[in-house]
């Protein structure tokens, strides 16, 4: 008898296959035996046919750059015999065509599902969606990385740096009265000679767990915001606000494998769901954006914040793991 994780699992491949037929049936140059092993492979299954749906109609609801990429027809079959390349544009050349349009559309379709991507290609350290990571800096300092994070480290000189590409980070930084500890996020820098913090590049915010933290806006000329334990700052409406107290299990709640969300708006609960698993996430509605969702959830549990979506807030969810999710009512 077939159990509830082994047609999880089924249902997880037959949407993986779909996706990667969908792109595949994209290029404009498919050959018909392409399209006849689609047919092969559709056929033998009706799973495959409700996955292949799903791909087809979430696509087709998805936001600009994704309707551009499916506009070709790729479902529509044609008894009409390609036109035929003449002189040069034949043999090896054509092939090579043939690859370098489905390398394209492959990688516009991933960078596009995946907006972190290309920073975690360039990044000396990074984690995939859904993965956390620790990793020792070459100073001694622990760098913690949550899902969907890329940083930069160069240790070299009279001063430690830290590009923060994307995600967020815990540091414990080792103590070098010579040598102070920078991290570069966006607007927003902090310095500090040996302490334990956070920075979360998306959302702009510094948390210190443990010594001091002077946070500066780049764009925004005036002294820094200085931190204590357990304080945070963020950028609001366009500047740095002023420190305010955190709840320390609130605020590192995130290293311990937890998500909590306390009347938080939407668009932050779609970065929180970049973070734990891999795919977009697309709002039919903007204005889905700014309602508010509460509640307590295990980081490497995506589903249960979906589900929290659904029940608490009425809204419907479309969803091809590891491709996109439509969040719509």
């Amino acid at each position: 008898m077939e159990s509830a994780s082994d047609h999880s699992d089924d249902r997880k491949r037959a949407s993986r296959e779909a996706t990667e037929w969908f792109v595949r049936l994209n290029n404009p140059l498919a050959s018909e035996e392409t399209r006849r092993t689609y047919r092969a492979w559709l056929m033998a299954d009706p799973a495959h046919h409700d996955a292949m749906r799903e791909v087809s109609e979430l696509w087709d609801a998805l936001d600009r750059p994704a309707a551009q990429l499916a506009a070709t027809g790729w479902h529509r079959v044609t008894d009409r015999p390609a036109l035929q390349p003449r002189g040069w544009l034949t043999g090896g050349f054509r092939f090579a065509a043939a690859a370098i349009v489905t390398v394209a559309l492959a990688g516009g379709v991933a960078v596009w599902r995946d907006t972190g991507m290309l920073d975690r290609a360039f990044a000396d350290v990074a984690t995939r969606p859904g993965e956390r990571r620790e990793v020792r800096l070459a100073d001694g300092t622990t760098a913690f990385l949550d899902g969907d994070t890329a940083l930069n480290s160069r240790m070299g000189g009279e001063l430690r740096e830290i590009t923060l590409l994307r995600g967020r980070v815990w540091f414990d930084v080792v103590a070098d009265a010579a040598r102070p500890f920078a991290v570069h996020a966006g607007r927003v820098d902090s310095r500090v000679l040996g302490t334990a913090f956070g920075v979360d590049r998306e959302a702009g915010v510094v948390t210190v767990e443990r010594g001091e933290v002077a946070v500066s806006d780049v764009e925004v000329a005036r002294g820094p915001v200085r931190l204590a334990a357990w304080q945070s700052v963020a950028l609001q409406n366009g500047s740095l606000g002023s420190p305010v107290a955190v709840d320390p299990e609130q605020a590192m709640a995130w290293r311990r494998g937890l998500i909590i969300l306390d009347r938080v708006p939407l668009s932050h609960v779609v970065e929180e769901l970049g973070k734990m698993a891999p795919g977009r996430v697309v709002f039919a509605n903007p204005a889905l954006k700014h309602l508010t969702l509460s509640g307590t959830f295990r980081a490497d549990d995506p589903g249960a914040v979906l589900e929290a979506l659904q029940s608490a807030l009425k809204l419907k969810i479309l969803s091809v793991p590891g491709f996109a999710t439509l969040i719509y009512r």
